[in-house]
């Protein structure tokens, strides 16, 4: 649905706990809303880190690509981290 409305040019597609689903023409309710969509992004990158990650690199230190994965990830996660916590 989210891709449909960018197709259309129609106000992005939001759920909030106080409104469900909405149209949202709103930048700071959408930026309020991206900001919590990033963070979420965070924490699942970060116990993808610490729970799969991790262990990989304990068992395998010289694993080409858990290297190269735990590399990207951490760039992304600098990434994400910085836009979580922009401010206006």
């Amino acid at each position: 649905m989210r891709d449909l409305c960018g197709e259309l040019g129609w106000p992005p597609l939001i759920w909030t706990r106080v409104d469900g689903y909405h149209f949202c023409a709103s930048e700071e309710e959408l930026e309020e809303w991206e900001r919590i969509w990033i963070s979420e992004k965070l924490t699942a990158f970060r116990r993808m880190i610490t729970g799969t990650l991790a262990p990989h690199l304990a068992l395998f230190p010289r694993s080409r690509w858990a290297n190269y994965l735990n590399t990207q990830i951490k760039a992304v996660e600098a990434s994400l981290e910085m836009a979580a916590s922009q401010t206006r």
